[in-house]
C-alpha cells in the first residue's frame, strides 16, 4: 500500500522522497543487514554490488530534493515531514508481519510480543532508521518548521541516528575499487 501511495502522488518530489529516500533507504538497510550477517564471501561480494547501487539511488534522491525543499512553504514542508514519518512507521510495522499471522489464522496480538522480542528485529530496525534519519536531516526535514519530525523520531527512539553518515557521504564506502573484488574460481 505504501508503494501505491508513493506512485499515485502526482508531485515528483513526493515520489522521490518515497522511493529514493524511504524505500531505497529501507533496501539499503536490508542488504546491509544481510551483508553483516553472512559469512559467505560470494554473497558478501554480491551484496556489496547491490548496496553500491542502492546507495547511488538514495544519494541521487538527496541531491535532487535538497535544493527543492529550501523553496517550499511551511505547510508544504510539514506535509513532507508527515509523509516521511508515516512511511517510516509503515515500513517498520511491515516487518512485524501482522498480516501474515492473521492470514495463517494466528492472532497477531498473540504473536506480536514474540516478534517484538526477536533479537534480529531490533537490529534490523536500527539499520532501517540509521539510513533514513540522516538523509532526512540532510534534506532539512528533521528540523524544519517547529521540529515536528525531530520530535516524532525522538518518540520513536530513532533520533540517535541523525548524525550518522548520510548516504551521499557513505556512498564512496560502497564503491568498489578496480580489481578489489575477484570471484574465486574452482
Amino acid at each position: 500500500m505504501l508503494l501505491d501511495d508513493i506512485i499515485a502522488d502526482s508531485r515528483w518530489d513526493m515520489t522521490f522522497l518515497g522511493m529514493q529516500i524511504m524505500v531505497e533507504g529501507l533496501a539499503l538497510a536490508a542488504f546491509g543487514f544481510m551483508h553483516a550477517l553472512t559469512q559467505e564471501p560470494l554473497l558478501k561480494q554480491l551484496l556489496r554490488y547491490v548496496m553500491s547501487d542502492e546507495a547511488r539511488h538514495v544519494a541521487f534522491g538527496v541531491l535532487a530534493l535538497q535544493d527543492f525543499y529550501t523553496e517550499l512553504s511551511g505547510p508544504e514542508i510539514r506535509e513532507r515531514q508527515e509523509f516521511a514519518f508515516e512511511a517510516a512507521v509503515r515500513m517498520r510495522d511491515r516487518f512485524l508481519q501482522q498480516e501474515v499471522w492473521d492470514r495463517m489464522g494466528v492472532s497477531p496480538k498473540d504473536v506480536l510480543p514474540l516478534t517484538m522480542a526477536a533479537p534480529d528485529r531490533k537490529a534490523f530496525q536500527v539499520m532501517l532508521f540509521s539510513k533514513i534519519v540522516p538523509n532526512l536531516k540532510k534534506l532539512g526535514l528533521l528540523d524544519a518548521g517547529d521540529g515536528w519530525l525531530r520530535t516524532k523520531f525522538t518518540e520513536l527512539g530513532a533520533i540517535q541516528f541523525e548524525d550518522w553518515e548520510d548516504t551521499a557521504e557513505e556512498y564512496a564506502a560502497f564503491q568498489l575499487a578496480d580489481g578489489e573484488i575477484k570471484l574465486k574460481t574452482a
